[in-house]
């Protein structure tokens, strides 16, 4: 009943452009509302030489906003597509807290985006996989023969989980920091948040399903290898949460863990760099 309620809405409002995407966005204010319209700016204390900006057209019927650069050698190793967590920063969260610098001088191309209704990309729906895809499948079209990674942090960590099975996925290599195995046990935190995603949960289950990272875990193809990063100090996705993903993988994937004794959530590198920089490094680059 919830999946006939949930197509009837749809197709009432796909054919006004202006109304299209009102009611996805009333959904999306009790989780996102804090970030949503409130402009984006470019991270303090970091400079703009380098970063060409650029535009990707993706399946959630957004044109993304990013930022790429290049390393300085010439020949570069891969590319790190760059999934932000959520919060005003967006793409500028590894800008701001040096993921991308450090990534650069290990040799990878860098592309950080906004997922549609953060930043700078305009809020659509609530396919947020497809945003991703589309992001690694331009940078594997941009830098033909290289290897496409991607690091994601706690809300694009999960949307990176969530796509693992997508179709023509462009990534051999997925970080994944600070990540819940499901949506509500991230928000139960929040009350009003919750409630809402139980009552979208029962009008369009399959779109939570979709959001259900470790239903990605499950669909893990055999080529692609993920590390999970929880930490001990993080009390919104605790070591548990990567317990629950591993063991969500299919027998023979490949899976690695590192766990921090002390990082809040998603702040790995500014809290434990010694811990977690040369994990996702020495990940990133082995043969």
């Amino acid at each position: 009943m919830g999946e006939v309620v949930a197509q009837a809405w749809q197709r009432a409002h796909s054919g006004r452009d202006g109304a299209r995407w009102f009611w996805h966005r009333q959904l999306k204010k009790p989780f996102f509302g804090r970030f949503m319209g409130q402009g984006w700016r470019w991270p303090a204390d970091v400079s703009q030489q380098g970063w060409q900006r650029v535009t990707i057209e993706s399946g959630s019927h957004a044109t993304l906003q990013g930022l790429l650069r290049s390393p300085e050698e010439d020949r570069a190793r891969g590319v790190v597509v760059c999934a932000h967590p959520m919060g005003l920063a967006a793409k500028g969260f590894w800008l701001r807290h040096g993921h991308a610098e450090m990534l650069l001088a290990e040799g990878f191309h860098v592309l950080a985006f906004d997922f549609n209704g953060f930043g700078e990309s305009p809020s659509t729906n609530f396919d947020w996989p497809a945003d991703l895809m589309a992001a690694g499948r331009w940078a594997r079209d941009r830098f033909e023969g290289l290897p496409v990674h991607l690091l994601g942090a706690s809300f694009g960590a999960m949307i990176a989980l969530d796509a693992l099975g997508a179709p023509d996925n462009p990534f051999e290599r997925v970080v994944a920091e600070g990540c819940a195995p499901t949506l509500p046990m991230f928000w139960k935190q929040f009350p009003v948040a919750h409630a809402v995603l139980q009552m979208g949960r029962l009008i369009a289950p399959s779109v939570e399903k979709k959001l259900r990272p470790e239903l990605g875990m499950a669909r893990l193809p055999a080529g692609v290898r993920v590390l999970l990063i929880h930490s001990h100090g993080d009390p919104w996705t605790p070591v548990a949460h990567g317990d629950r993903l591993a063991a969500a993988a299919p027998a023979g994937r490949h899976i690695e863990r590192t766990v921090l004794q002390r990082a809040e959530h998603t702040h790995g590198l500014r809290d434990e760099r010694e811990r977690y920089w040369p994990a996702v490094r020495d990940f990133l680059a082995a043969e």
